[in-house]
């Protein structure tokens, strides 16, 4: 029998326990008849445990950020004390990002177990970061509710984000600009952005929108009926 059968044919024994009929002659023939005769089996094994592999992987990775899940942001989707958590790294200039949105809105919606956290990862621009660093100040200033209004008029800018563009966000929520600005620079600030670009770099998240759970990893795809698939199935 040819190594690569006989393999087959001892993983798929062991599997079932059967370590005696491994070594029967009559058995490893009916089995290699068997994957002769279905060989999508053999691709369909791969193809598990490839998946498998990859959360193993996820897993580890995230056990550097321990934070990412268990001391979420204060800006999220959904009911906060939902029992499924998924993370959203975006960007204020990703067009796939604005798009998202609002299935991820709906998608909360009609799925109350699950609350989608945001997380800022700048990358795009130099505007992104300073997008970012403006909504975190005005939640350092002005508290999560001026955070979460900041929040979504960001996302309706469709030009350069700027300071001009900030100011006419203050002036419109009654916001005072000189105290929001001067925040933006701030440790904590800093903090959380690193923190971010860092658990996307090791989970090696190339684009945004991304999304995380606790086993698994996709970025740059506004499917979210492929996406909420696993985020149900936790």
């Amino acid at each position: 029998m040819r190594p690569r059968i006989r393999l087959l044919v001892t993983l798929f024994a062991a599997a079932f326990s059967l370590p005696a009929l491994a070594e029967d002659e009559a058995f490893e023939d009916r089995v290699r008849a068997f994957i002769l005769d279905n060989p999508e089996i053999i691709l369909e094994a791969l193809t598990i445990l490839s998946e498998r592999e990859a959360k193993a992987a996820t897993v580890a990775r995230l056990e550097a950020f321990p934070a990412l899940f268990s001391d979420p942001p204060k800006l999220g989707e959904g009911d906060p004390a939902a029992s499924v958590r998924i993370v959203e790294f975006f960007d204020y200039k990703c067009a796939p990002c604005k798009a998202m949105h609002p299935k991820v809105l709906a998608f909360v919606e009609d799925h109350p177990k699950v609350r989608v956290e945001m997380r800022h990862l700048p990358i795009l621009t130099p505007g992104s970061e300073r997008a970012a660093r403006f909504a975190l100040a005005t939640e350092a200033v002005h508290g999560t509710a001026a955070y979460r209004a900041v929040h979504d008029q960001l996302w309706q800018i469709d030009g350069p984000l700027n300071a001009a563009g900030f100011q006419r966000i203050a002036r419109a929520l009654d916001l005072d600009f000189q105290a929001v600005e001067a925040a933006m620079e701030a440790e904590a600030i800093d903090a959380r952005i690193t923190y971010n670009r860092d658990a996307a770099i090791a989970l090696e998240i190339l684009g945004t929108p991304a999304f995380v759970t606790e086993d698994s990893v996709s970025f740059g795809s506004t499917d979210i009926e492929t996406m909420s698939e696993a985020w149900l199935s936790q």
